[in-house]
């Protein structure tokens, strides 16, 4: 009867009529009740055996199959994961935006500015260890002796160990300190700078024991490559010791990881799993370039006889990826010397050969959560280090940062663009984009929902914002005023205090009158008309215009789409009292105030303007 009710209210008067989409609408509606998972999957059931009956059943009363009964399917994939809140994976929490921008500056610099510099350095550590184990490194200990007494007569300190041993790494690492209490010298550096094994070098300082004294010995042991990589305006350190090599490293391919799982859309076990060589690049005829990421998937996939394969398959589309991603590819292939790129046993220190079919085992989700804990602890004591404190990444409010929040946090970036960081915009702008190129062709577009369903979550949000403004009786001004009035209006009447679930957020998102976006950093509000967006390259042009959403890099504050309102119109005034603070205390240079002084004239001509065109709204109370 409930399922005969609903149909009614979508306008459906025969079961031949109903068709997989609506059943999988009438799903999510039966979740909104917010009774057990084992109910919902009863009342899920009911139609299966309706859809069973068919051929028993007039025609007009046969119902189609249900799309939870194709056996590439799953219930859970309608009716979310048993024993948790409805919702699925739209119910995983983002990671904070003041967690998650930081912690993307921080792995893109690693991977991008810092990623050289320490591959650089591995290779030298590799070479260095290598030579220790040659044939020719059973040479004479004199050699040490000379090389450490030429370091003492020209000044130099004698290679030791920085205090990574409070980073993770064990003191059974380092070299121990020799008699009279003398520091440890790093034994593997100077055998491999010298070109002998270890057993020459503990020889060399016995012989030397008595010409040591503290003073001689220095407290790290730098590999003789370039530092290219910048934090700010200096260098991100002064050389690199011998010993981080296996930290930095590791922390390298937790960033790489960071990187491909954020900005791909991929699901966890899809990152984890990808293998050497999985990333081409297609030069197009166009001009473009276009990064595909091959591998293998697993939600959905089933052996013959329908049972779930934990080794998933190959994943028919490519993903199509931003060149971050294929970049930090890149990196972690090169740290990694077996064929999986985020393996559980990548340590530098127990390197194995790689034999043909050696992939290793795959990360786990609870180890890749510990190294982004501790690349986060890492990324910190750099940014305390290097003085740019706004770049300390904070503790997430919802736990700890794992692979499953990612999915989550990009759908809600992309349709929540910082603005006041335009480059990082583009490139959300970008991800949408390629992301949506990826999941268009494929049977199973979850992404997309995932995308949709933040997109209609901001919407949401904006329109309630409006609503209250409204409410607390503030006036609107902009050439979309009357506009952003009746959106309001129509969210307050339509959807006010109601559940919205995936199926009233689609409808907002299609509604053309409620395509509200706030913009706080442009202190505007863009109602969206895509024939009167002039963010919109393509208008004017003949054909329709796929764009969907503001492109708020390309804010045009001539555009018809802009209202303000009063609370918009007071974040300006605060911004005009910054400049003229900053004016006042005369620590800007010339270029720099001057163009804050043109500002402020632009800021106050919008302020000027709403006082004298906005339109008045009665509060709530007044209107009782």
């Amino acid at each position: 009867m409930d399922f005969a009710r609903w149909l009614v209210r979508q306008e459906i008067t025969e079961l031949t009529a109903v068709t997989a989409e609506d059943l999988a609408e009438y799903a999510d509606h039966i979740r909104t009740y917010g009774r057990s998972w084992d109910h919902d999957r009863r009342a899920a059931r009911a139609l299966s055996r309706i859809w069973g009956y068919a051929p028993f059943l007039l025609l007009q009363d046969r119902l189609v199959m249900p799309p939870w009964e194709d056996p590439a399917a799953a219930m859970t994939d309608f009716l979310g994961e048993k024993n948790t809140p409805a919702g699925g994976e739209n119910s995983i929490p983002i990671v904070h935006p003041a967690v998650m921008s930081p912690l993307l500056v921080w792995s893109l610099r690693m991977v991008l500015d810092l990623g050289p510099d320490i591959l650089a350095a591995l290779r030298e550590h590799k070479r260095l260890l290598d030579r220790t184990r040659e044939p020719s490194a059973r040479g004479d200990s004199q050699k040490v002796v000379d090389y450490l007494k030429d370091l003492m007569a020209r000044g130099k300190p004698l290679p030791g160990f920085s205090g990574y041993q409070t980073r993770g790494i064990k003191a059974s690492a380092r070299s121990r300190g020799g008699e009279r209490g003398l520091p440890a010298l790093n034994s593997s550096y100077v055998a491999g700078i010298v070109g002998v094994n270890l057993y020459q070098v503990t020889v060399a300082r016995k012989r030397l024991q008595h010409e040591l004294e503290p003073r001689h010995f220095g407290s790290c042991a730098p590999l003789d490559t370039p530092v290219t990589g910048r934090i700010g305006d200096r260098p991100w350190t002064d050389a690199v010791d011998f010993e981080d090599i296996p930290l930095l490293a590791r922390h390298l391919s937790t960033a790489a990881l960071i990187t491909t799982a954020y900005l791909s859309g991929m699901r966890p076990e899809e990152v984890q799993h990808l293998v050497r060589g999985c990333c081409t690049r297609e030069d197009r005829d166009d001009g473009t370039v276009r990064y595909k990421v091959t591998g293998r998937h697993f939600k959905g996939v089933t052996d013959d006889e329908g049972n779930t394969n934990p080794e998933g398959e190959v994943r028919p589309d490519p993903w199509i990826v931003l060149e971050f991603v294929a970049r930090a590819i890149a990196v972690v292939e090169e740290l990694e010397e077996r064929d999986l790129l985020f393996s559980g046993s990548f340590f530098l220190g127990q390197r194995r050969p790689r034999s043909e079919g050696d992939v290793g085992e795959a990360l786990t989700g609870g180890s890749a959560a510990r190294r982004i804990a501790r690349f986060i602890t890492w990324a910190n004591e750099q940014a305390v280090q290097h003085g740019r404190p706004h770049e300390l990444i904070p503790e997430d409010p919802d736990g700890p940062v794992v692979l499953q929040r990612f999915r989550r946090t990009i759908a809600w970036f992309i349709h929540r663009q910082p603005g006041g960081r335009i480059a990082l915009g583009v490139q959300f702008g970008h991800a949408a984009t390629l992301i949506g190129e990826s999941y268009a062709g494929r049977s199973k577009t979850d992404m997309l929902e995932l995308l949709d369903f933040e997109r209609g979550l901001a919407l949401a949000d904006a329109l309630s914002d409006a609503r209250d403004r409204l409410a607390d009786g503030e006036s609107v001004s902009g050439p979309a005023a009357t506009r952003y009035i009746a959106a309001a209006t129509e969210f307050e009447n339509r959807y006010a205090g109601t559940f919205l679930g995936k199926r009233e957020l689609k409808a907002l998102t299609k509604n053309p009158k409620l395509q509200v976006y706030e913009d706080q950093k442009a202190f505007l509000t863009c109602n969206f008309d895509a024939f009167k967006a002039l963010c919109d390259p393509e208008l004017g042009h003949s054909g329709a215009s796929g764009q969907r959403t503001p492109d708020r890099s390309r804010c045009n504050l001539g555009c018809a789409n802009i209202s303000r309102t009063d609370s918009q119109i007071a974040a300006i005034q605060a911004e005009i009292d910054k400049i003229d603070a900053a004016a006042k205390d005369r620590l800007d240079p010339y270029p720099i105030a001057r163009r804050e002084q043109q500002r402020r004239a632009s800021l106050g001509q919008i302020i000027e303007r709403h006082q004298a065109t906005a339109i008045p709204v009665r509060p709530v109370k007044e209107r009782d």
